[in-house]
């Protein structure tokens, strides 16, 4: 269509970019990742261009490091290069997080494309694609755009049709070829609403949103939740997930689930939070920190450990943590949570835990001596309070913490 949203951008684009001298449109770059735009300055710089119908939030981050990972990789390798991201709106955050790099971001009002125009825009493509759907078709679409559905299974359709499983089926592989859905897992698709217009680009739905659809229990921890709540500032491209059940990790675009078998009696201590403006089952910030201390692996190791508690200690609630990590039934967790409690207490960095809490953890402390870091060198200094061989430096245990 002669106006849709990327038509119309790309014309924008032209004019922003009027000195410049156009080398490729959709070129292919390493790893098989495509760019939008492809352009020299007039110092023959290169200039990278791509288009989001979305405000650009953290769970892009992946998506634009990809991109900025592989124009990295080109060769012979560029000796100058910038990448720009053009989207909706641009959160301050993602900003921030990448302000060290050639990057940099556009919103479509900066192009000249206001909201009117962008709401044209966008009715005219809804209903042109709308035209080519079937009625059964055009009534789920209907429905799911009202009720603002991001994952779609053939529960649904035939709850709202009242039709045979194969049926649904065969209205979802339709839908899928149409562009109005994107499979995600066996059974699973993410639903494509008219406004986002591009589904091959950055999807609408994010990536928590997605996780939450592999899984029944779940919640999200260790890095994930504790990214999250700001316990860390690091935030990487494989999501945690606990749940009861066993399941093998998935890929979907460039973010891995990790899913993290719990036993019964240690799944608990979860609620629903706002993650990029949906509600998905995330640990309190008590069990975020408590379940990182279990699986210190799934949070970035035990120097993050030190990390994460400095960070967190303060905004948690400390008799909720005590006795979470009790509940845990982990000699081993409340040996190494104790542990680095007393030692950021005697470097001054947090408060230390009340006498009745601290208790609470010695008496909690198992028979058997364990190593701080078991994947390190199996010497150290004994700290008998909590039968723990300290096998990391001073600076190895600080080495994540911002010392002012």
């Amino acid at each position: 269509m002669e106006r849709d949203l990327e038509a119309y951008a790309s014309r924008e684009i032209m004019k922003l970019y009027a000195k410049h001298r156009l080398v490729a449109t959709n070129e292919t770059l390493p790893g098989r990742i495509k760019i939008d735009f492809h352009l020299k300055d007039t110092d023959d710089a290169d200039v990278f261009v791509e288009i989001s119908n979305q405000r650009i939030e953290r769970s892009m981050l992946s998506k634009i490091l990809n991109l900025y990972s592989s124009i990295s990789n080109i060769e012979p390798s560029l000796k100058k290069f910038e990448l720009v991201i053009i989207g909706r709106e641009v959160a301050s955050s993602v900003k921030r997080e990448l302000e060290s790099l050639p990057i940099r971001f556009l919103t479509f009002e900066e192009l000249g494309i206001t909201k009117t125009k962008l709401l044209e825009i966008e009715e005219e493509r809804r209903q042109f694609r709308i035209r080519k759907l079937s009625p059964e078709e055009a009534s789920l679409v209907a429905r799911w755009e009202t009720e603002k559905k991001t994952m779609i299974r053939s529960a649904d359709v035939q709850e709202i049709l009242q039709c045979t499983l194969d049926h649904a089926y065969f209205l979802l592989h339709n839908l899928e070829r149409k562009k109005w859905l994107e499979r995600i897992n066996t059974g699973i698709y993410q639903f494509v609403p008219a406004a986002y217009g591009y589904p091959e680009k950055i999807p609408p739905a994010n990536a928590f949103v997605v996780g939450a659809a592999f899984v029944e229990p779940y919640y999200f921890s260790y890095y994930t939740a504790n990214s999250h709540y700001g316990f860390t500032t690091q935030m990487p491209f494989t999501l945690f997930i606990a749940t009861p059940k066993k399941k093998p990790s998935v890929e979907w675009q460039s973010v891995t689930f990790k899913f993290v078998t719990l036993s019964k009696g240690k799944f608990f201590g979860f609620r629903l939070e706002a993650a990029f403006g949906v509600e998905v089952c995330m640990a309190e910030p008590e069990k975020s920190l408590v379940d990182s201390f279990d699986k210190p692996h799934y949070a970035g190791g035990v120097e993050q450990l030190a990390r994460i508690i400095w960070r967190g200690l303060a905004r948690t609630d400390q008799r909720k943590l005590v006795d979470y990590a009790v509940r845990m039934k982990s000699r081993a967790l409340v040996q190494r949570l104790g542990f680095i409690l007393d030692f950021l207490s005697k470097e001054g960095l947090t408060t230390p835990l009340s006498s009745d809490l601290r208790n609470v953890l010695l008496n909690n402390v198992g028979k058997t001596p364990i190593y701080l870091d078991r994947k390190k060198a199996k010497s150290g200094s004994y700290v008998r309070e909590w039968k723990v061989v300290n096998n990391l430096s001073r600076e190895q245990l600080l080495s994540e913490i911002e010392v002012r």
